[in-house]
């Protein structure tokens, strides 16, 4: 049974580094179902077991690459056979805060390949088999590297990671699609108000106010930046929000859920939870356990 995300401190204000690489070999990895503001990248030399990331779920072997963004819920958690085996889990990890790419770099033409990793961030990215050979040797090579030779290895890592042309993202909520240095800033604009706001009413004017742009413009615009509905956005946002609630230990009633997620009705939570993950809610939270 999934309980709350913890908030897990990692202190990065009491220390000067821009980023945090270490290895970890340790006989098993139990139950750490935790987020923290900083991005991550685990790397599973070795080991196998389950992985969660937000409200996916997945076995996990050796060669295991995933890229997760701020505030994302995740665990690796080792099965039982290897816990009993004489193996060791073997994982290599990074992290960094999103602060180290304020705006006015992070929408710099140079920084392209890194952005449009970082805007797919927030569902967490497992990372495919061609490029994890040599995603792992930079990851690796940072673990002993001097402080300046670290950042480099750490830049040529994101740039690496970023120029894959399709991502296997795993959370199911919506993050948004890169489009050209025009455009960017003003939707990160809309997508941070509409992160901050989802659980409560959203009306497409006050929106389509905050881009500076009409309603119907504003709709042209945002599917075309996004490739989704400004409504569908908001949903896959809300259903994310009712799959966390859905796998609290509380067990909260499925009005409750409907209402913490920001849906008007249970009815109209139901109808979008199945067209969105394909089962109802009772069916989900049946299934996580």
């Amino acid at each position: 049974m999934l309980h709350s995300a913890a908030y897990q401190h990692l202190g990065f204000e009491a220390q000067n580094n821009l980023v945090r690489a270490f290895y970890l070999e340790v006989p098993d990895f139990g139950f750490h179902w935790h987020y923290h503001p900083e991005l991550e990248i685990t790397f599973i030399q070795n080991g196998r077991g389950t992985r969660l990331v937000g409200d996916n779920m997945n076995a996990f072997e050796s060669e295991d690459f995933i890229f997760m963004g701020s505030n994302l819920p995740h665990t690796w958690i080792s099965d039982d056979d290897f816990n009993k085996s004489s193996e060791m889990m073997q994982v290599a990890v990074l992290q960094f805060h999103p602060s180290v790419f304020p705006d006015n770099l992070i929408l710099s033409q140079e920084m392209k390949s890194i952005r449009n990793l970082l805007m797919h961030s927030g569902r967490g990215i497992e990372i495919g088999k061609e490029m994890r050979v040599e995603a792992s040797k930079l990851l690796l090579e940072m673990l002993g590297a001097r402080e300046f030779d670290r950042y480099r290895l750490f830049l040529t890592l994101l740039d690496y990671l970023g120029r894959e042309q399709e991502f296997k993202l795993l959370a199911s909520q919506a993050y948004i699609t890169p489009l050209n240095h025009a455009t960017e800033k003003r939707i990160l604009d809309v997508c941070r108000f509409v992160h901050e706001q989802f659980m409560n009413p959203i009306k497409l004017d006050q929106v389509a106010q905050l881009a500076s742009m009409n309603p119907t413009s504003f709709c042209r615009f945002f599917k075309k930046s996004t490739g989704q509905s400004l409504s569908d956005y908001i949903n896959d946002l809300r259903i994310g929000k009712a799959c966390n609630l859905l796998m609290d230990k509380r067990k909260l009633s499925m009005s409750d859920i409907a209402f913490l997620s920001g849906f008007q009705s249970q009815t109209l939570f139901n109808r979008i939870f199945l067209k969105k993950k394909g089962m109802t809610p009772s069916s989900f939270r049946k299934a996580m356990g």
